[in-house]
């Protein structure tokens, strides 16, 4: 497999387990809201249903099927994001919520190699543009780098 064959990282199980999570037990939020934002998802869908639930759990409103659901429609997003099955499937997913938090990191680890490689081939441009001043590129190489350290 070629280098630009490989898909980005990314752990679709870990993204529906911690969703899946946050449904059956709304304050499991508290375990992964410092850590995990909606852009680590890899699946686009996943992160705006994070986003619906971080949003109605700020306004203090339950957090379940029939609220989630709501929301996504009134955003235009519930078909694009798989439809009220989808929803239902996240819950079936886990059994408890337990381990949302680990789920969660899986997700934020996949999400900073993501972009590890974006900084890297950022990188790999700079160095190959010669008409660059080399202390030029090494700092905007080291800036590339520490955005991805930043953003954690």
């Amino acid at each position: 497999m070629t280098e630009l064959d490989k898909l980005p990282p990314h752990n679709l199980e870990s993204e529906e387990a911690v969703l899946g999570s946050l449904l059956i037990d709304p304050d499991a939020i508290f375990d992964v809201s410092t850590f995990l934002k909606p852009d680590m998802f890899y699946r686009e869908a996943n992160g705006w249903i994070f986003e619906a639930i971080l949003d109605l759990y700020n306004r203090r409103e339950p957090v379940d099927l029939i609220t989630l659901t709501e929301v996504l429609r009134q955003r235009d997003q519930l078909e694009a994001v798989g439809g009220e099955g989808y929803i239902i499937g996240l819950i079936n997913t886990v059994p408890t919520s337990v381990n949302a938090a680990s789920y969660g990191h899986i997700v934020e680890a996949a999400a900073v190699r993501r972009r590890l490689i974006g900084a890297a081939s950022t990188i790999a441009n700079l160095a190959y543009d010669e008409a660059e001043e080399i202390n030029n590129v090494i700092d905007r190489a080291e800036s590339a780098l520490f955005s991805v350290s930043e953003a954690r």
